[in-house]
């Protein structure tokens, strides 16, 4: 059976360093975002002209048909000062509250007070990073599509976090 696995592991490395003339050539992004572009404008007009086909020949500007417009927050920078400053902010505080409660639990003063968290240093990094860029992820995709509660996540996080550096100096 070794042999077999052996013979199997050798050919993979084999094939999965082979390329293909397809992967060496290069890919027209600019004519890929223009075609989109286009198809876009094309349904926004096929619906335009079935929703509404009386305004199609007015000049006034439709009010009727605000919702085929992009939304102010959507032209807004999603990734802003503010947005990097509180996530940064949520990530630091994590940090912190981790390298605190190591350093808390190593002179044997406290514990983790938390028992779904792990006491060891790999383990509690690990939850913070999937929890802070969890909180990122969210907070992105509620600032993308314009809600005004993206800020929430991570101030909540950087305020627990918080919480957990201000119980290790007890």
């Amino acid at each position: 059976m070794d042999a077999v696995k052996m013979a199997m592991l050798g050919l993979s490395v084999v094939l999965g360093s082979c390329t293909c003339s397809a992967q060496r050539s290069e890919v027209p992004f600019g004519q890929i975002e223009r075609d989109a572009q286009l198809d876009a404008r094309q349904i926004a007009s096929a619906r335009f002209d079935a929703e509404i086909p009386s305004l199609r020949e007015s000049t006034a500007e439709p009010t009727e048909v605000a919702h085929l417009r992009p939304s102010p927050a959507a032209n807004s920078r999603t990734l802003s000062s503010k947005y990097l400053l509180l996530n940064g902010s949520h990530l630091a505080m994590a940090l912190f509250d981790v390298g605190m409660t190591q350093h808390c639990i190593a002179m044997n003063r406290c514990r983790e007070g938390n028992p779904l968290m792990p006491s060891s240093l790999g383990g509690q990094l690990g939850v913070d990073f999937a929890l802070v860029g969890y909180g990122s992820f969210v907070s992105y995709r509620l600032k993308k599509r314009g809600n005004r509660l993206w800020w929430l996540s991570p101030t909540v996080g950087a305020a627990a976090h918080g919480v957990g550096v201000a119980s290790s100096f007890h």
